[in-house]
């Protein structure tokens, strides 16, 4: 049989140490992971597309037409809850005021001799 040159486009066969396959097969892989895998900037874009989205269904979902008068609608609720916290606070102590009155107005009518 003639001797012939191999053909890189045939198959053949060949000995290929272990350390060179494993290099290639590193390098391969290295490739293929750097074409496939995400980018820093891909994940931060992502996560704020998907924020956005979120929000975007949360507002429609809740009849929210404007995000500013939603926050609007928040610091009013707020201050109204502070205010109702105030008012029952005060009105609180008005009454244990009025009742703490009453108690050294009956002491002092009871030392004076008034009936009551």
């Amino acid at each position: 049989m003639p001797h012939r040159e191999p053909n890189e486009s045939l198959p053949s066969s060949g000995w290929v140490n272990l350390s060179d396959l494993d290099r290639m097969a590193t390098d391969a892989a290295t490739r293929a992971v750097a074409g496939v895998a995400l980018k820093q900037g891909d994940v931060e874009k992502m996560i704020e597309e998907g924020v956005d989205q979120g929000l975007q269904r949360f507002m429609e979902r809740a009849g929210i037409d404007s995000l500013s008068e939603y926050r609007k609608d928040l610091a009013w609720a707020g201050d109204a809850r502070k205010m109702r916290e105030a008012l029952v606070r005060h009105s609180l102590m008005a009454g244990l005021g009025l009742i703490v009155a009453g108690v050294f107005t009956a002491i002092w009518l009871a030392i004076k001799g008034a009936k009551l």
